[in-house]
């Protein structure tokens, strides 16, 4: 096992447990105490745990950031988000959509399309689109990140280079107007820049929730970004400020309506 795939699961092991022991990890993945001393120190300095007398322990801004608990936060707005990104779908296309929560509102809107690839590196997203006839799906592969659902690492680095994609839907845990985009995982966060630089056309899905807050990790400026689609709870100072960026801020209302930088409303259509 590569060093950063075996730091990638101690990783996702510590997340899922909150705590772990040198023996206990030096066991589960049948390598030296040394070792695992040594990728702790390593993801120590990445800050994404904390290094405690005889292990680690899982930070405690993302002990509780597992996916089944961020999927209940926020889950009328990230619906709406998800609504409002599937009318920019066109049938022939081929996209990117990233892991994550709000992702999933998107994913879960396209069962019926046809003649669309779907390139993702989520794995509920294969598991949502693997019976649509209409839709090439294709799987990153690699480590797989629990706390995601998501492929990451090395493997998935190396894939997502052969695709070019129309479109790419991402999920983020943190943007802000001086920092731009961010994660609380590095390695979600590498995937995450590759997917942009892949991409003509990049949607960044954000509740308000996620605005003007920092992670540790950085995925890119917010000049790399084309559009963000985010909810009616945003303050409106803010929303003027993301839009004076030069970034399409869509704001999606509670009947569903879309208000854009030109604040031109459109109306909801439901088919």
């Amino acid at each position: 096992m590569l060093t950063h795939e075996r730091q990638s699961r101690i990783l996702q092991y510590i997340q899922q447990n909150y705590n772990a022991s040198i023996i206990e990890l030096s066991d589960h993945f049948n390598v030296s105490s040394m070792t695992i001393r040594r990728d702790l120190d390593a993801l120590e300095k990445r800050k994404l745990i904390v290094r405690v007398h005889g292990g680690a322990i899982a930070p405690k801004e993302t002990a509780g950031l597992r996916e089944d608990v961020r999927a209940a936060r926020n889950m009328i707005q990230k619906s709406r988000i998800g609504e409002a990104a599937v009318r920019l779908v066109q049938d022939g296309q081929t996209i990117f959509i990233d892991a994550g929560t709000t992702t999933m509102e998107l994913a879960n809107r396209l069962k019926d399309h046809h003649g669309l690839t779907v390139v993702t590196n989520s794995v509920k997203v294969l598991y949502t689109l693997a019976e649509s006839p209409g839709i090439n799906l294709i799987g990153l592969g690699g480590a797989v990140f629990g706390g995601a659902w998501s492929f990451i690492g090395p493997l998935a680095d190396k894939a997502i280079i052969h695709f070019h994609s129309d479109l790419a839907f991402l999920g983020i845990s943190a943007l802000s107007l001086d920092r731009g985009l961010s994660e609380y995982n590095y390695f979600e966060g590498d995937i995450k820049n590759l997917i942009i630089k892949q991409s003509q056309r990049v949607i960044l899905l954000a509740d308000s929730s996620k605005f003007e807050k920092v992670s540790p990790h950085s995925v890119a400026p917010l000049s790399d970004i084309d559009v963000i689609i985010t909810d009616d709870l945003l303050p409106e100072e803010l929303a003027a400020a993301y839009r004076k960026t030069g970034v399409e801020l869509i704001q999606v209302k509670e009947n569903g309506a879309l208000t854009t930088n030109v604040t031109k409303v459109e109306e909801p259509t439901f088919t």
